[in-house]
C-alpha cells in the first residue's frame, strides 16, 4: 500500500515538474526570436526530479543512545522474574506530516488506520537472553536479561512488529522501557552491556 502510493505521488510530482518547466521552454522558444540576433547565444535547461513524502524522520539525537541503568542490587533480584528499576529511553521524531496510514497487527491482529496520521511501526532487534529468549541478553553480569516495555508498560517481544503507533502531525516523542529481570541462571555479579538495535517503518 505504501509502496504504491509513494509510486502515486512521485508521478504526481515528475508530471508537474515536467510540466512547469515544459511551460519555461515553450516561453523561451517563443521568445528567442525577438531577443536573438546573430550575436546572441540561447541556451534551455530541462530540469526534471521527484518529490518525495515522507510521513516523519527520527531525531539525530535518537539514533545513537547509551541507556544507563546504574547499580543493581542482588537483593532485588532473588527469584526469576524480579525486576529491577525501570528506564525510560525516548525516541524523537520530527516533521511527521498530516497523512492517511494503516497497519496490521502482527500474527494477523487487527488493522490500525487512520486518515490523518501516519502509522508507525517498530521492532526490536537484539540477542536474547538463552533461558528466557523474550528478553534482551546481557554480556558481562549473569543471571537476569532485559525486558522492552512500551510506555503502557506492555511487554515487546523481539524481531517483531510492535503495537502500531499513531503520530499526531508535527513533532512526537516515542516512550519504551528496560527493566532488568531476574532469569533462572545462576546470579553472577558484574558490568554488563547490551546491544539493542530499532527500526522504524512508516505506513
Amino acid at each position: 500500500m505504501t509502496i504504491d502510493r509513494n509510486r502515486r505521488q512521485i508521478f504526481r510530482a515528475r508530471l508537474c515538474a515536467i510540466l512547469l518547466c515544459g511551460a519555461s521552454t515553450l516561453y523561451g522558444a517563443a521568445h528567442a526570436a525577438e531577443f536573438s540576433s546573430a550575436d546572441d547565444f540561447n541556451a534551455i535547461f530541462h530540469v526534471t526530479g521527484s518529490l518525495l513524502e515522507s510521513a516523519c524522520h527520527l531525531d539525530m539525537s535518537s539514533a545513537y543512545q547509551e541507556v544507563r541503568l546504574g547499580e543493581i542490587a542482588t537483593a532485588n533480584l532473588v527469584r526469576p522474574g524480579d525486576q529491577g528499576t525501570p528506564v525510560a529511553v525516548q525516541l524523537t521524531l520530527r516533521g511527521c506530516i498530516r497523512t492517511r496510514g494503516g497497519r496490521r497487527e502482527a500474527n494477523g491482529g487487527e488493522m490500525a488506520w487512520s486518515d490523518v496520521e501516519p502509522v508507525v511501526g517498530i521492532t526490536f532487534r537484539a540477542d536474547a537472553d538463552p533461558d528466557t529468549p523474550e528478553l534482551v541478553g546481557v554480556r558481562g553480569a549473569r543471571g537476569f536479561g532485559l525486558r522492552l516495555t512500551d510506555s503502557q508498560h506492555h511487554p515487546i517481544a523481539l524481531d517483531v512488529h510492535s503495537r502500531a503507533w499513531f503520530v499526531a502531525p508535527g513533532d512526537a516523542i516515542l516512550t519504551y522501557y528496560v527493566t532488568p529481570e531476574r532469569t533462572s541462571a545462576p546470579l553472577q555479579p558484574g558490568i554488563f552491556h547490551a546491544y539493542i538495535n530499532l527500526f522504524l517503518t512508516y505506513d
